[in-house]
């Protein structure tokens, strides 16, 4: 058994991100083995309700930077996406008994058991980004923790989260801070273990990760009502593009999966499955596939 974080904001839970951290937490109840967290900050709600009905440890947290976040954000000089996505750098202090822990993203679905205790990051162990090969960059979508390590690195790395916050040129986050703050210093983890449906299907996937287009995306996409004038529009269609097959059959096998936790959300990926395969037919021959070269460091 290994202790399972995940995070979100009031505002999150009640969106899409809430539906896909339900669906998470069944698929881990379905995989065993996993004890589950849920770092929350907001007012408790029937979302909270719904968690701890399911044997969810909800806890209410805070960065202890917030202060900074809402000092530049009122100055017009930082826009924070979710507070939900900075709850995780709180881990190494609020968890106090177990020394290494397992974190991911809410956008997860749990498909079998992995041996999470035969792992010992020197401070973490993660998958890369876009590209499967590629370990230049990590996304920090799913990260085994070790506790103790992450705790006497924190005091650095928050005061460069501070430092950065309102003065950066792009979108500041915490996978963009972890990514500065420990370059070089990770361990890598099964790419299996964070699986993009853009990198195709394998059925050896121990966590898959709806990393790039999201299902409503992906229905839109297939009914031929996305706008591929925006450019992140556009990026997220052409991942689908150029893995078509693979979000075909990874729509097929979640919808036999999850008759037995959330038949709803299994139907819809059955349909999804039908669309997607019909949007095949008429997808076009040659698709971008640019997002793979993605690298914030050279």
């Amino acid at each position: 058994m290994i202790r399972w974080y995940f995070a979100i904001d009031e505002a999150g839970g009640l969106g899409e991100a809430g539906q896909y951290a339900r669906l998470a937490v069944l698929s881990a109840h379905a995989v065993g083995g996993l004890d589950p967290v849920l770092l929350y900050a907001g007012q408790r709600n029937d979302f909270t309700a719904w968690m701890t009905a399911h044997a969810v440890t909800v806890i209410d947290a805070q960065p202890a930077f917030k202060g900074a976040i809402e000092a530049a954000e009122a100055a017009g000089t930082y826009t924070s996406f979710s507070n939900g996505h900075w709850l995780r750098v709180t881990i190494p202090h609020i968890e106090q008994h177990a020394d290494y822990v397992l974190y991911t993203d809410c956008d997860v679905l749990f498909l079998r058991r992995y041996d999470w205790p035969s792992l010992r990051p020197r401070l973490f162990a993660a998958a890369p980004e876009f590209t499967r090969d590629n370990w230049n960059y990590f996304n920090s979508g799913v990260m085994l923790l070790n506790v103790a390590a992450m705790r006497n690195t924190y005091a650095p790395f928050e005061q460069l989260i501070v430092s950065r916050i309102g003065v950066t040129d792009f979108i500041y986050d915490d996978q963009i801070a972890l990514n500065e703050a420990y370059r070089g210093s990770w361990d890598r983890l099964d790419p299996l273990c964070n699986f993009k449906p853009y990198w195709g299907f394998d059925a050896r996937a121990t966590i898959l990760h709806f990393h790039g287009p999201k299902l409503a995306a992906l229905e839109a996409i297939a009914a031929g009502t996305w706008d591929r004038n925006n450019p992140t529009a556009a990026r997220l269609a052409a991942m689908l593009d150029s893995a078509l097959d693979g979000y075909i059959a990874w729509c097929n096998l979640l919808g036999d999966r999850l008759q037995a936790v959330d038949f709803p959300s299994a139907l819809r990926c059955l349909r999804l499955a039908s669309a997607l395969t019909d949007y095949r037919a008429r997808a076009p021959a040659t698709v971008d596939t640019s997002f793979r070269d993605f690298k914030l460091f050279p």
